[in-house]
This record gives C-alpha cells, structure tokens and sequence, in this order.
C-alpha cells in the first residue's frame, strides 16, 4: 500500500503455512479501521443505539418491507486510507490489493454470515464498464469466500452512482434486471465493494425479490461509509 520494503516474522505458524503471508506492513494495517462495537441492525453502520438508523427507517417508508434488503454487514471504516485504496482497486485497476483485504473480509463474514446455504451474487457492472476496468471488483470479492457464486442480476444503467447525490439514488427506480424465478427460494447474499447510501444494494435486493422470487437477500460489503 505505501510501496516500502518489510520482511514477515518467521514464526513456527508461518513455517508450517498455518497463517497467511502478510501482504501489508504493520503501519497501513493499522490504518485500516475495521467496525466492531453496536452497529444499526438493518444496514450495519455503527451507532450508539440497536435501533434502526434514520437511513434504513427511510428506505421503509420508501419501499414494500417484503421487497427490502435483509440486512448489510461490512469490514471496514470509510476512512481516508480506504478511500485511496479502494480508488487504487476500483478505479485504477490494482487489483492486487484485494489480497491485503482478503483475510479480514472471509474472517468478517464467516462471523456475519455462519450459515452455509447462502449463495453469493456479486453486484454486476454495465459491460461497458466492466471493460473499462478490467474486471469486477465484487466479483474478485465474492470469489475469496468459497461459497457457490451465481450470476442472476444484470445492470441496466450504466451512469456511476458516485456521480449521483443522496437524492437521486434513493429515487433511482430500475437499475437491475434478472429473469423470472432466477433465485426462487433461494437465501441470497449480495457481494459489493462499498455501502453509502444503500441504494444500488436495495434496488438489487428488490428486484431479485420481487421478479427472481429470492427467499431472502441480505448483503455483504467491504466498505461502510
């Protein structure tokens, strides 16, 4: 992350490939604040109460309950050091970092998600984005958890939800498609990089519901502004 040179510990764990080779030095490590402590219990963004924020209370009102997400889990803080780094994986193409976030993202929702019926459906891009990058980062996320992975959304916008306001997101209507029973009676757990306002994560909740016949979607993020 910072490109300095650092030597692991040998320890009789990493002698006998009973931990990971670290991947980042001590000093960007701790700089990646991962969420603990009370969280919303809908979205999973850290508060002082149980109760539901006043985002989640909002997409309530806004859509049929029957038709919302489950609920979010995420990793890590949107602090300073994962905005550069997820703009280096996102946006610049290093998808190498991905290692450095992969051991903390599998322990994460091995603890969130203990239940091994799930199957994970990264959020797609638009093709046209996808060959601006290079790849999908949900998908290089999703594909770290060794859970069945299916590919039942497809994206019909292909404007960039970062160029959006809170405003626009949440009235934002049709931005996925899937085919009908896709996912009948399926638990299915959605796989993105980054959860803002939770709109791109409920507008494929709904439609995997409410067309795909899903039994329930929850998600699951890397990132939690």
């Amino acid at each position: 992350m910072c490109d300095s040179q650092f030597s692991q510990s040998l320890t009789w764990r990493s002698l006998f490939l009973l931990e990971p080779d670290e991947k980042v030095c001590h000093p960007c490590k701790k700089q990646l604040q991962r969420i603990a402590g009370t969280v919303c219990p809908s979205c999973g963004r850290p508060q002082n109460t149980n109760e539901k924020c006043p985002d989640c209370t909002e997409w309530e009102s806004r859509i049929d309950r029957g038709f919302l997400l489950s609920r979010n889990r995420s990793v890590y803080l949107y602090n300073e050091m994962m905005k550069e780094s997820l703009a280096r994986f996102k946006f610049r193409g290093d998808a190498e970092l991905l290692h450095v976030f992969k051991t903390d993202f599998v322990s994460e929702f091995s603890t969130a998600y203990p239940e091994k019926s799930y199957v994970l459906i990264p959020i797609p891009l638009s093709e046209e984005r996808k060959a601006e990058r290079g790849f999908n980062q949900s998908e290089l996320l999703a594909k770290c958890l060794g859970r069945p992975i299916i590919h039942s959304l497809t994206r019909l916008d292909n404007e960039k939800q970062s160029k959006k306001n809170k405003a626009e997101r949440l009235l934002f209507k049709r931005v996925f498609n899937t085919e009908i029973n896709s996912v009948e009676d399926m638990d299915v757990i959605l796989i993105d990089d980054l959860y803002t306002t939770g709109a791109t994560l409920h507008h494929a909740a709904r439609c995997l519901l409410e067309k795909g016949k899903a039994g329930s979607v929850s998600s699951f993020t890397l990132i939690r502004s």
